[in-house]
C-alpha cells in the first residue's frame, strides 16, 4: 500500500501532459533544405554532407561513411528527415559530437536513436543496434534481419514522439510516452502488438535490465514498483485494444490521438475492469 505522499507522487507521474495543439501538418521549410543535401549526396558520401552542414562545429570521424543513409520519411506527422547509421560507432561519434560537444557520455553504448527537435531543424538519428538490447533469439529472427527491424522500430517510435511533440506539445521520458511510441514501433515491425515484447523492452519481465529505469528515475521505490505493475497491465490492455474493431477502423493519426487522450491510469483501469 502506498502512503499519502507516495500516492501523490504516483498521481503526479501519471498525469496526462498531452495538450492538443492547433492542427497543422504542413511540411516545414527545412524539408526543402534537407532535400538539397540529399541530392548532393549523389556526388559525395553522406558522411561529408553531415559534417559540412549538420556537424560542422565538430566534424565526426566516420568508419563507414558510405553506409550512412539520409532520407526524408513520410511519417504520420508529415515529412521528417532521417539519418540512418549502419555502423554503431559512427552513430555514436555523430551523437557525441553533435549533442554532447565531443564529451562521450557513459551510457552512449545503450543509445540507439535520437530525436532532434529545434526551431530551425527537426530530424531523427537512428542506429541498427538491437532494439532495447534485445537479442535476435528472443524475437525469433536472424541477426541482420533484427538489426534492420530494430531500425524500423526506432523510426516509428521516434516518429510517434515527433507527432506527439508537434500536435500535443510533449515528448517526454515517461511511461505514457513510451507506451505509445513502443506500441506503434512494435506494430509497424511485426504487424501486431504483443505486450510480451513491450515488457521485455522495458525490462519488467525479469529477463534483462531494459529501459523502464530510465523513465522512473527519481521516484520512490514503492512508486517505481507501482509504475511497473501499471505498465504491465496497460500494455496488456493495449494488446487487447489492438485487436478490436474500434482500432481497426482508425487511421494511424486517430490511433495516436486516442492514446494521447487516454491516460495511463485509464488504460490500467480498462484492463482491470475487463478482467472482472
Amino acid at each position: 500500500m502506498l502512503n499519502d505522499y507516495e500516492r501523490a507522487e504516483l498521481e503526479n507521474y501519471l498525469a496526462n501532459r498531452f495538450v492538443r495543439q492547433p492542427e497543422n501538418i504542413q511540411d516545414e521549410d527545412f524539408i526543402s533544405q534537407w532535400q538539397e543535401w540529399i541530392d548532393q549526396s549523389a556526388d559525395c558520401e553522406a558522411g561529408e554532407i553531415l559534417n559540412t552542414y549538420i556537424c560542422k562545429k565538430l566534424p565526426a570521424k566516420f568508419n563507414e561513411p558510405s553506409k550512412i543513409l539520409i532520407e526524408i520519411y513520410n511519417s504520420t506527422a508529415g515529412s521528417v528527415p532521417v539519418i540512418i547509421f549502419d555502423d554503431s560507432s559512427d552513430f555514436e561519434s555523430f551523437i557525441v559530437n553533435l549533442i554532447y560537444k565531443g564529451q562521450r557520455p557513459d551510457d552512449i553504448a545503450q543509445m540507439g536513436a535520437s530525436f532532434i527537435f529545434g526551431k530551425k531543424q527537426r530530424f531523427l538519428v537512428l542506429s541498427k543496434k538491437y532494439y532495447s538490447n534485445t537479442a535476435p533469439e528472443f524475437v525469433g529472427l536472424p541477426s541482420e534481419e533484427w538489426r534492420e527491424k530494430s531500425m524500423i522500430l526506432r523510426r516509428e517510435h521516434e516518429c510517434t514522439h515527433y507527432y506527439t511533440k508537434k500536435f500535443y506539445g510533449s515528448a517526454s521520458n515517461n511511461l505514457h510516452d513510451e507506451l505509445i511510441a513502443d506500441f506503434f514501433g512494435i506494430y509497424a515491425v511485426f504487424g501486431y502488438y504483443k505486450a510480451k515484447l513491450f515488457k521485455h523492452f522495458m525490462g519488467i519481465d525479469g529477463t534483462h535490465k531494459g529501459r523502464l529505469s530510465l523513465y522512473t528515475s527519481g521516484l520512490s521505490p514503492n512508486v517505481r514498483k507501482a509504475v511497473e505493475e501499471i505498465a504491465c497491465r496497460s500494455s496488456d490492455w493495449l494488446e487487447e485494444w489492438s485487436k478490436s474493431e474500434e482500432f481497426l477502423r482508425m487511421s494511424s493519426a486517430e490511433r495516436i490521438n486516442f492514446l494521447c487522450e487516454k491516460n495511463v491510469t485509464e488504460m490500467f483501469e480498462s484492463y482491470i475492469i475487463g478482467r472482472n
